[in-house]
């Protein structure tokens, strides 16, 4: 049997030269420059993703260096490939270039054998160069033992470091090198030397077969150069998409836009046979919704930029992008990729792939449904600029009454009739909204005193009396309807200023409230209830007494904001026992701050109990209390 010949693509087209390595002139041309000028350095250290392109440009440097040939007979500082120290490095024969795995040598012994050799100094040659691969490996103690002979080398010796996770080496080792970032090989030139090795072997292969291989690749060139023999092995001589793709198990772009299209229709059918059809075929569901996510991202870029120049694809798939672009906004992608994002994490880890699979493409189908958020917010800032805008209104509409169009041009105010109801006789549950016509205090309608145009209802003006003016009511039903329960109650004097308590707004009334008898029957009992439930809340709500009911709200006056704060976390609490004690149910009470001081002339009802009377007839009545202020140093706040 003859000895075979057949090298794979990655090391017979190997590059041999800085000008043979593809996308990373940013490190040969430093490097070349070094060797120019004579500014080598001692230690290197080449971090990339895998199959960039590293180990290559370490070789090529460590036979560049030791080429006998002159540098003013090379080609830019290249390597001549024709010398004696070339050839022997060429045909693996060199003594004066050692390559370390340091994956397998990364013990203590491992360095401190290393450090015995660099004592040795080259054979016929300028430099000793040691490659280390996978220096990352290198255990903690190993790298410290390296760091003095890294330091301070002999002069002929020359490190190379070669890592995929550069994060991974020691601080103190860095900073003796010169680190040299790789960067991932763009599609576009793997396509171009993908081609070139095609011209070279014979192999006719399309632009999206190569295309294809470049993709798969992922940015390194020796992957991409793996699948180029896997193709060869597969389609022969001749390379088509159709048949790489059937061979590859890739799914084709027509699949991808046909899924898009079923998405962007609603098409729930169309998406189940979809995915029914990748598993008959024996596609991989998580590799379709990567390629899916890629596909979106395409139609994302076409949309955005308005130019399919940042996709990687041929020129007759650019255009499919193209003509499918117009069919999807730009929000409407970002949320099918993020529904996809989410579908890829479940897909992972589901038990049930194909259902995960199911359900995220049609829950990305439904989401063509949804509503814009800001075109919802947008809908809501027109409708409140509608209700800003509506007339406040009429208040003969919502009162059954005609406006009059007076003839002459005074001014007249014609107050509407006001029953007060004492006491309302039908229980909570049937108040309804019907009744605030007949339970409200209407704000008096200004008028001009002309002859009536229309029936307008007699009434009697209301008699003169020293209260101010109710709380207007809602005079129409509006927008969303009637207007809520409101109650004719107020203060039993109405004349309300505005005053100060100990530095803060308050409202001092000048005599006590008309309440209704059901509020005043009820309000002792009720506070007698709540401090045997919650002592504390009692205690606190006693300090306070109802001064008014506005609609289905009791309005309840405290001496300060910290009672107004403690009571309205207790809200719930207080008004659940205040519509068990009371006939009508109320939905609200309503703390406010104020101060009831007495009029000149006027009768006020004394408070029901005066917590600082009481205090100070306890402190001369009970020893304990007594004992208390005198022992403690006890103080009355209150």
């Amino acid at each position: 049997m003859s000895e075979t010949k057949y090298l794979v693509a990655a090391r017979k087209y190997r590059p041999r030269v800085f000008d043979d390595v593809v996308a990373q002139r940013h490190v040969t041309e430093t490097l070349r420059n070094a060797i120019r000028m004579d500014r080598l350095g001692h230690a290197y250290l080449f971090s990339g993703p895998r199959g960039v392109g590293k180990t290559t440009v370490a070789r090529i440097l460590a036979k560049a260096i030791n080429c006998e040939t002159s540098l003013d007979e090379r080609n830019n500082a290249e390597p001549c490939d024709k010398c004696a120290s070339c050839k022997t490095f060429s045909e693996g024969r060199s003594m004066n270039v050692i390559e370390i795995d340091a994956a397998s040598n990364n013990k203590v012994d491992d360095v401190r054998e290393l450090r015995d050799t660099v004592r040795v100094p080259p054979q016929g040659a300028k430099k000793k160069v040691y490659i280390v691969d996978e220096v990352h490996m290198l255990s903690t103690s190993a790298f410290n033992a390296f760091l003095k002979t890294l330091e301070e080398p002999p002069p002929y010796a020359l490190f190379i470091f070669a890592t995929t996770e550069p994060q991974k080496v020691i601080p103190t080792i860095l900073s003796r090198c010169q680190r040299f970032d790789f960067k991932r090989i763009p599609v576009a030139e793997i396509v171009d030397r993908l081609q070139q090795i095609a011209e070279e072997e014979n192999i006719t292969v399309d632009e999206a077969s190569l295309m294809l291989i470049a993709q798969k690749g992922d940015g390194a060139l020796r992957d991409a150069l793996s699948v180029f023999d896997q193709s060869v092995s597969l389609c022969g001589t001749d390379i088509t998409y159709a048949d790489l793709a059937r061979a590859l198990r890739v799914v084709d772009h027509d699949l991808f836009f046909k899924a898009t299209d079923s998405i962007r229709d609603g098409d729930s059918a169309g998406i189940l046979n979809l995915v029914s059809h990748l598993l008959s075929e024996g596609y991989d569901l998580q590799e379709f919704m990567a390629g899916l996510a890629g596909h979106l991202r395409n139609l994302l870029v076409s949309v955005s930029t308005q130019s399919t120049d940042l996709i990687e694809a041929t020129s007759t798939v650019r255009k499919q992008y193209e003509e499918h672009s117009s069919q999807f906004s730009e929000v409407q992608l970002l949320r099918l990729l993020m529904i996809l994002a989410q579908t890829e994490e479940s897909l992972s880890r589901n038990s049930q792939p194909r259902l995960a699979a199911e359900l995220g493409m049609l829950k990305m189908a439904a989401a063509n449904n949804a509503v814009d958020l800001r075109q919802a917010l947008k809908r809501l800032n027109t409708l409140e600029k509608v209700i800003a805008k509506q007339p406040t209104t009429s208040t003969a509409e919502s009162s059954g009454t005609v406006e009059t169009e007076p003839a002459t041009g005074e001014d007249v105010t014609e107050p509407e009739p006001v029953p007060v109801p004492k006491k309302v006789d039908k229980p909570a549950a049937q108040a309804s909204d019907n009744d605030s016509a007949e339970l409200s205090t209407p704000r008096p309608i200004k008028k001009r005193a002309s002859k009536p145009t229309t029936p307008v209802p007699a009434s009697e003006p209301a008699p003169e009396s020293t209260e101010a003016p109710a709380a207007p009511r809602q005079t129409g039903p509006g927008l969303f309807g009637p207007p809520a329960l409101s109650k004719k109650s107020g203060p039993r004097n109405s004349n309300i200023e505005s005053g100060s308590v100990e530095g803060s707004l308050a409202i001092s009334v000048k005599a006590p409230s008309r309440l209704p008898d059901s509020i005043e029957e009820i309000w002792l009992k009720y506070v007698s209830t709540v401090k045997s439930l919650r002592i504390h809340v009692g205690s606190l709500l006693q300090h306070g007494a109802p001064v008014d009911v506005k609609g289905s709200a009791v309005v309840v006056a405290i001496p300060d904001d910290f009672h107004k704060r403690l009571l309205d976390n207790q809200h719930e609490f207080l008004l659940k026992h205040l519509n068990a004690a009371s006939e009508i149910q109320y939905k609200k009470i309503e703390f406010i701050i104020r101060k009831i001081a007495q009029a000149e002339g006027d009768e006020t009802r004394k408070s029901e109990f005066d917590p600082y009377e009481y205090m100070k007839r306890k402190r001369q009545e009970s020893p304990i209390v007594k004992s208390i202020f005198e022992d403690f140093g006890g103080e009355l706040v209150w």
